[in-house]
């Protein structure tokens, strides 16, 4: 029924969300940080455009979820284009080099989970930690969200 847009989409986020955070933690291994990733980081302060900056394998280790998920739930097309335009509007929304969101973001009881540009620009700048692409759920519970993350958020959202 007309529930099950809504419900397949979230599912889609959660899932994309689980697999984006180990493949991208996975990637920041030494071994194939130099060869995927890097490109990737050259920016320590991103702009969008670093949001579409990356090895042709790593856009395919990221994305390759999508596929086997379509095979496994059925997924209207309408959820696939609102799939793919959230993770392509969440992307640049990380990579903006500016914080978008209010002050109070990060305390909200919700909102807390959702991920900033602030918590995605700490990841440029140092390179490790806040893997999560649009919760910080596995960051905080893997223990590797920035331990400046509210901090930083809350000073830049203070004036």
């Amino acid at each position: 029924g007309i529930w099950y847009l809504p419900f397949s989409f979230a599912m889609l986020v959660v899932l994309h969300d689980a697999y984006f955070y180990w493949m991208h933690r996975l990637l920041h291994h030494p071994r194939l940080f130099r060869w995927m990733h890097l490109a990737h980081h050259r920016s320590n302060n991103p702009t969008p455009w670093a949001s579409l900056a990356f090895d042709p394998l790593e856009a395919v280790l990221e994305i390759a979820i999508v596929p086997v998920l379509v095979l496994v739930i059925p997924l209207h097309p309408t959820v696939l284009l609102a799939f793919a335009t959230w993770a392509l509007a969440w992307n640049v929304i990380g990579h903006l080099g500016y914080e978008l969101f209010p002050g109070g973001w990060v305390d909200h009881p919700v909102l807390r989970w959702l991920n900033t540009s602030t918590h995605h620009n700490l990841h440029h700048r140092y390179s490790k930690g806040n893997y999560g692409l649009y919760f910080n759920w596995w960051d905080r519970w893997m223990d590797t969200n920035h331990p400046d993350y509210e901090r930083t958020f809350r000073e830049l959202t203070s004036g």
